[in-house]
């Protein structure tokens, strides 16, 4: 089954908060050609491993509570928090709480 992504000009609400977490799922909202937005849905106890893109990224805290590695630190991020990391910059997630976070990725090619 194919992801519908948004129409230019469409609107959507990424604020899950009326819905049980558990019935949400991660959707890709958009991708372009320089930009990628994602409604990540992590459940309690639910880790990202590390990796890193190599574009600029923020992670915003739309619900929950979400603990970050960022390199050597560890930040938690609660509703409402946006954390901005550069490109090639090395983090992982953990949900503390069933969380959904709205990630955006700048895609860099290989010209850039």
């Amino acid at each position: 089954m194919a992801i519908s992504h948004l129409a230019s000009g469409q609107v959507t609400n990424v604020l899950p908060i009326e819905a049980s977490l558990a019935e949400v799922k991660t959707t890709a909202l958009f991708k372009g050609p320089h930009l990628e937005v994602i409604r990540m849905v992590l459940l309690a106890g639910k880790k990202v491993p590390p990796h890193q893109v190599s574009g600029p990224i923020t992670i915003h805290c739309l619900k929950g509570e979400v603990d970050v590695g960022v390199e050597s630190e560890r930040k938690v991020l609660r509703q409402g928090d946006l954390l901005y990391l550069a490109g090639n910059v090395k983090h992982d997630l953990l949900a503390l709480t069933d969380a959904a976070l709205l990630v955006s990725v700048v895609l860099l090619s290989n010209t850039d």
